[in-house]
């Protein structure tokens, strides 16, 4: 009689490990995950409240995404990719009498990494064409040279201490005084259509970058036709009227 072979078969377990955040969050743990390989986890996102993170309640319409790099000694260690206002929040800011300026657009930070930025910002009432383009044009100018001369780092520590949106304040407030100044959202741009226009942030941080330019021109050069042509529109009712003054005085 045939002897029945014996097959052994290794059951595969799951394991548990923490996901650890940056050393700017001083190695919070945002969560655990199980996997049967360690090495599955490279890769995978996950999005914290920064109210969670800073124990400040003035922080809660803020939300951090982080993805995970690596993983020692059981640890899945990240990094931060995103930082967002949520969409609730920014909408109870707006007002009907006050002017909203919502730009988007890449900045290169010192150590290479593209980061796409989207202030958003509302003047303390409506404002002049010029007025708001003047606006944009200073933002631009200030975030594009200011996250140029810093690593990507130190623009998430300044970003989560409030103190890039401080300094873009300080900046605008000698044009227009603003109600609220924030920074809407920012994230790793990794978009190939953005090519061409995150070359020449880098080369040219002092520029206005690609289709912001174009719109601050239009918006002088519309505002200039309309001054123009309200002026001449003035100039015979302005004649006509001291004319028939003089001749009234007569």
């Amino acid at each position: 009689m045939a002897e029945a072979k014996v097959v052994s078969t290794k059951i595969k377990k799951k394991n548990w490990y923490p996901i650890i955040a940056p050393k700017i969050f001083r190695g919070a743990v945002l969560g655990e995950t199980t996997v049967y390989d360690q090495n599955a986890m490279v890769g995978k996102t996950i999005t914290q409240n920064l109210m969670s993170l800073t124990g400040d309640v003035k922080r809660q319409n803020i939300s951090i995404d982080f993805i995970v790099t690596k993983v020692e000694d059981g640890k899945a260690l990240t990094e931060v990719i995103g930082y967002h206002m949520m969409p609730a929040s920014a909408r109870r800011m707006t007002r009907r009498s006050s002017e909203k300026i919502d730009l988007s657009f890449v900045c290169a930070t010192s150590d290479g990494k593209h980061v796409r930025i989207k202030p958003l910002m509302f003047a303390i009432s409506n404002t002049k064409g010029s007025v708001t383009a003047n606006i944009i044009k200073t933002a631009v100018d200030f975030l594009v040279k200011t996250v140029n001369q810093m690593s990507y780092d130190n623009l998430i520590n300044d970003l989560v201490n409030h103190k890039l949106q401080s300094s873009l304040r300080d900046a605008l407030k000698k044009i227009y005084p603003l109600r609220i100044c924030e920074i809407r959202a920012m994230y790793i741009d990794k978009g190939k259509k953005h090519v061409e226009e995150r070359a020449a942030v880098k080369e040219e941080p002092n520029e206005i970058a690609g289709e912001v330019a174009e719109e601050i021109k239009e918006t002088i050069a519309e505002e200039a036709n309309e001054e123009k042509a309200a002026a001449e529109e003035k100039a015979p009712k302005a004649k006509a009227k001291k004319a028939k003054k003089e001749a009234q005085e007569e």
